[in-house]
């Protein structure tokens, strides 16, 4: 291992340069972790580095995870040099307010890539030397949306579920060992993720009900403390999983009333517009706005 982490367990935070990414790294720093930061802004990540660094050591690595051969030399990386992780967090995400008629192959894909292939890469890079140190825990974040899919979230929320399946196998595969797997579904968290354009017309509902990402991360602390599967912040959300017990039909209407802009008729991405947003379109916001 090329770094001197000094004696202090490695955690691997992505999506670190903002939002739940970077309050993970603060708590784990405070912690007493090593903090090994990757996302794509490397300005952020550095500053972020230097922060936590006069408290645990620190390093920033610049990756995008939606390019697979980026995922791949990460991934190559983490096997040589900083081997063993004892800590993952897989929380790079992206996402928007996108109707299925107006989602693109490309963007579909870019989902899978950045919310599935790219986490099961990493798992796989970093789990030999968890299970070979006898110590590991792999954290996903993922969504309430995995419970019901709102308007407009048909990709991303596909996306979740396939992480979320994943970990619930790994847990299974790996019970008997000493690598944990679990997975939060944070609600609605204040964040860049939610400064996207496209969800312009549901800012009222996303500021009264939005909770910070220290709170999200002090969740992810407390289960490597007291492992789990699942996590929902905030606590209440797991109404969601009576409600889908009890009456399928019924959550999806309360979801449907929830996430669909202005309650009736047909939206579109592009009425973000008139609603005073500026329209970035999906395409230029993949390659920019991949929450780090």
């Amino acid at each position: 291992m090329s770094t001197d982490w000094r004696g202090h367990p490695l955690a691997v935070i992505t999506g670190a340069s903002s939002g739940i990414g970077k309050e993970t790294a603060r708590v784990l720093a405070e912690r007493g972790y090593a903090t090994l930061l990757v996302a794509r802004r490397t300005d952020r990540l550095n500053e972020l580095a230097n922060e936590l660094s006069t408290t645990a050591p620190s390093q920033a690595l610049a990756a995008d995870l939606i390019d697979p051969l980026q995922v791949k030399t990460l991934a190559q990386r983490l096997r040589s040099e900083f081997s063993p992780v004892r800590v993952l967090v897989n929380n790079a995400g992206s996402g928007g307010l996108i109707p299925f008629s107006e989602q693109t192959d490309e963007h579909r894909q870019a989902m899978m890539r950045l919310h599935y292939h790219a986490p099961a890469m990493l798992i796989d890079a970093v789990l030999p030397g968890m299970l070979e140190s006898g110590a590991g825990h792999v954290v996903n974040v993922t969504s309430i949306a995995v419970k019901m899919a709102p308007f407009g979230h048909s990709a991303y929320a596909a996306a979740k579920a396939a992480l979320v399946a994943m970990t619930q196998s790994l847990a299974a595969e790996y019970h008997a060992s000493p690598v944990k797997f679990s997975y939060i579904n944070p609600g609605i968290v204040r964040t860049e993720f939610f400064e996207d354009p496209t969800y312009t017309p549901l800012a009222g509902q996303l500021h009264r009900h939005g909770i910070s990402p220290r709170r999200v991360a002090r969740r992810i602390a407390h289960l490597l403390d007291h492992p789990q599967l699942e996590v929902t912040v905030p606590w209440h959300y797991r109404i969601v999983d009576l409600l889908q017990a009890i009456s399928p039909t019924l959550l999806h209407r309360i979801v449907l009333h929830n996430s669909r802009p202005g309650g009736k008729g047909k939206f579109h991405a592009g009425d973000a517009e008139s609603a005073g947003g500026e329209r970035s379109g999906f395409h230029a916001k993949l390659a920019k706005n991949a929450k780090g």
